[in-house]
């Protein structure tokens, strides 16, 4: 396909053709983690790749407008082919939108296991489906018979719906919908009993979807801004439409893939964990041994002390397998702790990589001391990628 880009039209085009390779690139580092490394590929990633095509097929259709017309003044011959390509762009803008959303919800419920979270996640999912039915369907009815959208101007006869209308309710409804998955959430978490900044680093997860809320306002102002322009103007202005829409769908399609790929990162880049993991055995090996007790005691906490170091060295040649080994998503993976009597050995939970209660009414995990007169010790703490 030769475009004839206009030169108004060349922001789209380079703007829309890099978002959508980010998109892309992180979608696929996405599918082969948790394909080929977690080895659990899950709905939510399958309805992400959904939203990935259908952002490609957004980028192609945006192309299409260009050709026809996008960012020139167009004769009116042009007109007609310029609408119908304007119409496409429509229902494959909601579809791709609304199939993101309801990966990061899957995500969501199969992440956090608290019964009002299961509860909300539940509702909203189901929401989402009927907003997204009735915005992916409007979009391609909105005029009866569907081609008196681009043909009306030729005098085809056909019964529409208000545009306007239906455009900027969708636009806010759009709008509330990313509010509502960044908002509800939020006093839930708060209200679990872990520390504060771990409930700090776990909001962020949500807060990270008010980039989509932000690139979904500027749209929604772009659009207001060509329904006011006469038509002879719109086919230039709706440039920015075209930029907004590929901004926002792709970037709530890699804010929500970064999370599933840090197995990949461990792997590529196993080095820039080991001091992590170090500092972790021994802070942990530090605060087992002030929980025994006096005396003789002391010497063995030494001895154990030293040996740390030493298991610990073992610990992170094996960082990058036990990462991968229970990684999900951004789901509960291996948590090393000291066990046994006095002697530091790496061990973890949730072998088989469960997802099960990662955020569980307490997010306590209590480990045993081996030795009979040792204390118990509660560790409470986040999946270690979200740290």
């Amino acid at each position: 396909m030769v475009l004839n880009i206009a030169p108004l039209a060349m922001p789209a085009v380079v703007a829309d053709c890099i978002f959508t390779s980010l998109a892309f690139i992180v979608v696929c580092m996405r599918l082969g983690t948790r394909l080929f490394l977690v080895k659990n590929f899950g709905v939510d990633d399958a309805f992400m790749a959904l939203s990935m095509l259908a952002s490609i097929g957004f980028l192609i259709i945006i192309m299409l407008q260009i050709k026809v017309g996008l960012g020139r003044q167009l004769t009116f011959p042009e007109v007609p082919g310029f609408l119908q390509a304007l119409w496409a762009t429509i229902p494959v803008y909601n579809l791709a939108l609304i199939l993101c959303k309801l990966s990061i919800t899957v995500q969501c419920y199969r992440v956090l296991r608290t019964p009002k979270m299961q509860r909300f996640f539940r509702t909203y999912f189901v929401f989402l489906v009927v907003y997204g039915l009735w915005t992916f369907f409007s979009s391609i009815m909105t005029c009866w018979p569907v081609e008196a959208y681009w043909l009306a101007v030729t005098g085809m006869q056909g019964v529409c719906l208000n545009k306007g209308v239906l455009t900027f309710s969708n636009a806010g409804i759009n709008i509330a919908t990313d509010l509502i998955l960044i908002v509800v959430p939020v006093p839930l978490l708060w209200r679990l009993q872990i520390p504060k900044k771990q409930k700090i680093i776990l909001m962020g997860l949500f807060c990270v979807g008010a980039l989509a809320v932000v690139t979904s306002i500027i749209r929604l102002q772009s659009l207001y801004m060509i329904a006011i322009a006469p038509q002879a103007e719109q086919s230039v202005m709706g440039v920015s439409i075209a930029i907004w829409s590929c901004i926002e769908i792709n970037t709530a399609i890699i804010c929500a893939s970064i999370p599933a790929i840090k197995p990949l990162v461990v792997k590529a880049f196993p080095k820039m964990l080991l001091s992590s993991l170090y500092a972790r055995t021994k802070g942990a090996a530090a605060y087992y041994a002030s929980t025994r007790s006096a005396g003789k005691e002391d010497t063995r906490v030494h001895e154990s002390s030293s040996g740390s170091k030493a298991h610990g060295g073992s610990a992170l040649r094996s960082s990058t397998r036990t990462a991968i080994q229970v990684e999900q998503s951004f789901e509960m993976r291996s948590v090393p702790v000291l066990v046994g009597g006095g002697e530091d050995e790496i061990k973890s939970l949730s072998r088989d990589g469960s997802e099960k209660d990662l955020v569980a009414s307490s997010w306590q995990d209590e480990y045993h001391a081996g030795r009979k007169g040792q204390k118990k010790v509660t560790i409470t703490s986040l999946p270690r990628d979200m740290v």
